[in-house]
């Protein structure tokens, strides 16, 4: 079955023209009135609104000496022939502990 080349072709000029048509931007009545010679009066309004902000102030600062009590120092004493060997074996860290 053959297809005749004339619809194949007219598809993408069809779709072409649908495109540029739907780009192409709508038509204004200001711009029809420019274009006719008639200038239309041009109103502009500005608008001034004025209304009270509170400026931010800045923070008070009070510096002041405080005592810092210092931590108490602990000395653990280790009874003489206590002792604590860690190493290396064969299934991981070996601890051996020894107190007397």
């Amino acid at each position: 079955m053959r297809l005749p080349h004339t619809p194949i072709a007219a598809a993408p000029v069809a779709a072409l023209a649908l495109v540029a048509a739907a780009c192409t931007p709508a038509d204004n009545d200001g711009a029809n009135a420019d274009a006719a010679g008639e200038a239309a009066p041009i109103e502009t309004r500005t608008v001034v609104e004025t209304r009270e902000v509170a400026v931010p102030t800045s923070p008070v600062v009070v510096e002041r000496e405080v005592a810092v009590p210092t931590p108490p120092v602990e000395i653990e004493r280790v009874p003489e022939g206590d002792t604590t060997t860690v190493r290396a074996g064969r299934d991981g860290v070996e601890v051996e502990t020894t107190n007397r």
